[in-house]
């Protein structure tokens, strides 16, 4: 009874684990395909594949640390390469090639709001 109870959870562990991995493999496509369109240049075969996996720590939990590489072309007839790290299924880097003339890209940030206690 037991050794059942422990297969189908180990079962379940697994499936979680493959579609948290698609899901993630999802996101960096997407995330790669804006990059890409926001920085002027052709993302070649619409995927990305898995370079590195790492656990670190982010806001003092471990979280996976997954770079995805894919290659971009800035004429249609070059390859460079590009990468995206996500922690967990936040973009937290990349790198792409420049285009000569164009200015570096900056990360996206939201912008701070001061919070004030209420004063009545």
């Amino acid at each position: 009874m037991t050794g059942t109870w422990i297969a189908l959870l180990t079962i379940a562990a697994a499936i979680w684990a493959w579609m948290d991995v698609l899901k993630a493999r999802e996101q960096a496509t997407r995330h790669g395909r804006l990059l890409c369109r926001e920085a002027g240049v052709q993302m070649l075969d619409q995927s990305v594949s898995l370079h590195r996996l790492r656990i670190a720590r982010r806001d003092g939990l471990p979280t996976f640390v997954r770079r995805y590489g894919f290659e971009v072309s800035l004429d249609g007839s070059d390859r460079h390469r590009g990468h995206l790290d996500m922690a967990g299924h936040r973009l937290e880097a990349w790198s792409l090639p420049l285009r000569a003339g164009l200015p570096a890209m900056e990360p996206a940030r939201e912008p701070l709001r001061l919070v004030r206690a209420n004063e009545d």
